[in-house]
């Protein structure tokens, strides 16, 4: 039950204006996370073992504003093997390449949608 370092990150840079880019700057949401169950049988998981929730979050926040708490809500406790415990070099670069792509794809699909909007608002 100690303080587990660096404590809390509570991302006090995020805004109700710049949260959705936001998202992608950051390697991930935090816990816990909670979901609209009509929004996110909508988005959907990617069927992988570490990532998805951030993938479905950053979908969500295309669209979707996303509510941040700046209070501690919980201690949590690290075990071995947890995603955040100390990964070997190799399971840290796979995990973060993942997000990258993850990112990447979502930058695209941002893209792509404003693209779609300037051509809709020319007819």
């Amino acid at each position: 039950m100690n303080v587990i370092p660096p404590e809390l990150i509570d991302h006090r840079e995020w805004t109700d204006a710049n949260g959705h880019n936001n998202a992608l700057r950051i390697n991930g949401l935090g816990a816990p996370r909670a979901f609209n169950t009509n929004i996110i049988r909508q988005a959907g998981f990617l069927n992988v073992s570490y990532g998805e929730d951030y993938a479905a979050a950053l979908q969500i926040c295309r669209e979707y504003q996303i509510g941040r708490i700046y209070e501690s809500l919980y201690l949590c406790r690290r075990w071995p093997g947890n995603t955040d415990a100390g990964l070997s070099l190799d399971a840290a670069n796979r995990n973060n390449a993942f997000k990258d792509k993850v990112r990447t794809d979502e930058i695209l699909a941002r893209q792509e949608m404003m693209i779609k909007g300037v051509e809709e608002s020319r007819v």
